[in-house]
């Protein structure tokens, strides 16, 4: 056909015919055939392999089918060969373009543009530990809501490989060295090792009281830090990527970061008065001459670009690897690594110089590497017998992508290291639409908040209302809304109905009956729900794993409203057994998935439902129809899941309301 055909039949035939397909996810023998057709045109006509309007219109017209995820299932695409190559033939060739024109359109993968519910398969398990770290928390601050998110985040995701079945380790820290520390503990009259230990605890009592499970809480006083650290200079010194230069230009004593001059621009102090100020920190800066040891960064811009275009998934969200790779691409200079003793001694001495301490990056970054080698005797070891190095996922706020994306990377270049399979970088908060600071008065202390709404009630608001994009924004009435709405009513009350023997009268899983087609239809959601899960805590994008998880929930809390168990106890017995069974499974299979995130009220749900605990993780379990019928329910419980909380604001009228009545 001539190119004006070839459009008028995407416009007209193909997209009426596969419209069942991308609209209701049903795969029909017309859709099916649409698909074949172009299987076959592909091969026969060379408009297919030129730049032409057409190419781009068929690769669009096909991409919700054939992405990741997409919508035409695997036994379908054994059929369309041809195609299938010339799509991934089409997306290799246009990688760039398909990547400006995601940004453009802030998606994180292709199969963002879908418009229904997509399938996708459960990975295999880990062979290696499935390693995850926070970023190490500067002593010079007391938690806050930035620290506590970027644990949670890391805690969820450890929990979720757990319930996967793999070997997990989880660690978090404090950043303890540099300048500010020691000016700290002056002040206060304490060494500073004693400054930061007092700090150190104060993030140990915070991660504790949020039930945060982590394996290794790693200080960068640590005499196996301080000895990592040190062999990993040596490691970079060897390569001939250190040499001892001359560092003149300007540096932030906030960010304990010398900043270049495209980045500096006129500004105020906190006094107001006149100053030049970092425009990424918005912090004072400072002018210094002095000696430092240099790293050759500039060296490593070609091979930094190859690992960031090789690797799409290196840094999420998608378009935080689009704008380091832009960075990148603007040149690199090359980066002090070290402070005179004179002006910065609380530090780690460099081998062979002690008039040197290593500077804050290098030994701050190295924390992961050195996580990934201590032992259980608390000694450095072979990190390859550990079996935790590469880190699966670095877990950062967006202000320190830069060091872990460019610097750290390098860093491990020089070493002969393997590189973090993924870093993901979150955004801030901000709470009722303000920024968060003391002088505006809206700090808050989130472990005040997780006693005042409940500690599972708090990480699901934190982790549901944020994007990773995005900044988040707190708000006390957000966060009742979502405890009310959809902890409460969607997934407590269908756990009542599941264990209650107004309902459940024999206190067991039911005997299911012949499922009907609406029954089916519903099983297929359930078992789908595993594999979807999955892939968004694998991004991670562990917002959408909850939307997907409540989704299902949805759908079985109307599945439940339309077949009334409540009448099919009195009415009919026999199909009560399969809709409840469906439900219960339903339930159970739904709360296994959330338990990463519901740690305290998961295990009592799948208590209730009589769950024995070695079918609440491994990949085998989350399947439908795991429990066997018979198996009896756990103890009845009183206590209510999810309490719901008035608004301050709704108190008067309740008040009210109930003065009515009387």
């Amino acid at each position: 056909m001539k190119e004006e055909e070839w459009l008028n039949w995407e416009a007209t035939a193909f997209t009426a015919l596969v419209h069942p397909l991308y609209s209701q996810k049903k795969l029909t023998n017309a859709a099916l055939e649409a698909f074949m057709y172009l299987n076959e045109s592909i091969g026969a006509d060379s408009i297919f392999m030129e730049d032409s309007v057409v190419k781009f219109v068929v690769f669009s017209a096909v991409l919700p089918a054939l992405c990741e995820g997409g919508l035409l299932p695997d036994s379908a695409r054994s059929s369309i060969p041809q195609l299938i190559h010339w799509y991934e033939q089409f997306v290799h060739e246009k990688e760039l373009l398909l990547s400006e024109a995601f940004s453009q359109l802030s998606v994180q993968e292709p199969a963002d543009f879908l418009r229904v519910p997509r399938a996708f398969r459960m990975t295999p398990k880990l062979e290696k530990s499935f390693y995850v770290t926070t970023p190490i928390y500067y002593v010079n601050a007391s938690p806050h809501i930035g620290h506590v998110y970027s644990t949670l985040i890391a805690d969820a995701v450890a929990r979720y490989h757990k319930v996967k079945g793999e070997n997990v380790f989880f660690c978090t820290g404090t950043d303890e060295h540099g300048q500010k520390v020691a000016q700290a503990a002056e002040k206060l009259h304490k060494t500073p090792y004693e400054f930061a230990t007092s700090v150190s605890n104060e993030f140990k009592s915070c991660f504790e009281q949020m039930r945060f499970d982590y394996n290794y809480f790693i200080r960068t006083t640590d005499a196996t830090h301080e000895a990592n650290v040190q062999e990993m200079w040596q490691k970079l010194e060897a390569k001939g990527d250190i040499f001892l230069g001359k560092y003149e230009g300007w540096y932030c004593v906030s960010d304990e970061a010398f900043v270049t001059p495209q980045y500096i621009t006129d500004g105020v102090d906190r006094d107001g008065k006149p100053c030049k100020i970092s425009t990424e920190s918005g912090n004072p800066c400072v002018w210094v001459t002095e000696e430092n040891y240099m790293f050759r960064l500039s060296a490593f811009k070609d091979r930094l670009l190859e690992w960031y275009r090789s690797n799409p998934g290196c840094i999420v969200p998608e378009f935080r690897r689009r704008e380091v790779i832009r960075f990148v691409e603007k040149g690199l200079n090359d980066l002090s690594i070290s402070r005179k003793k004179e002006s910065c001694s609380w530090g780690i001495p460099i081998p062979g110089n002690d008039k040197h301490v290593i500077y804050v990056w290098l030994d701050a970054l190295s924390n992961y590497f050195t996580a990934a080698r201590v032992g259980s005797d608390g000694a450095l070891g072979d990190y390859e017998a550990l079996q935790r190095w590469p880190a699966d996922l670095h877990v950062l706020g967006k202000d320190i992508l830069k060091f872990h994306a460019i610097y750290w990377p390098a860093f491990l270049m020089s070493a002969g290291l393997p590189l973090p399979s993924k870093l993901v970088a979150h955004g801030w908060w901000t709470k009722d639409k303000m920024k968060i600071s003391k002088s505006l008065g809206n700090t808050f202390d989130p472990v005040q908040k997780a006693n005042e709404y409940g500690y599972d009630a708090l990480k699901y608001f934190l982790l549901r209302e944020s994007a990773f994009a995005d900044d988040g924004d707190y708000s006390d009435k957000n966060m009742i809304v979502r405890l009310n709405a959809e902890l409460a009513d969607t997934l407590g009350n269908l756990v009542m109905r599941c264990v209650s023997r107004k309902i459940n009268v024999e206190g067991t899983w039911p005997v299911p009956s012949a499922y009907q087609e609406r029954d089916l239809a519903l099983i297929q959601t359930i078992s789908e729900l595993a594999g979807t899960v999955d892939h968004y805590f694998l991004i991670p994008d562990i917002q959408k794993a909850l939307i997907a998880i409540f989704d299902v929930l949805r759908a079985l809390n109307a599945y439940t409203t339309e077949n009334a168990p409540w009448k099919l106890v009195k009415e009919n017995p026999e199909r009560l057994g399969a809709v409840l069974y469906i439900i219960m499974e339903g339930v159970r299979i739904c709360t296994t998935l959330i338990s990463p995130v519901l740690s305290d009220t998961a295990p009592k749900i799948l208590e209730q439902l009589g769950v024995a605990r070695e079918l609440r993780s491994g990949v085998e379990n989350l399947v439908f129809g795991r429990i066997p019928p018979g198996t009896p329910l756990g103890p009845q419980s009183d206590e209510i899941l999810f309490p719901k909380v008035i608004a301050p604001s709704e108190a008067p009228t309740a008040v009210a309301s109930k003065t009515a009545k009387k």
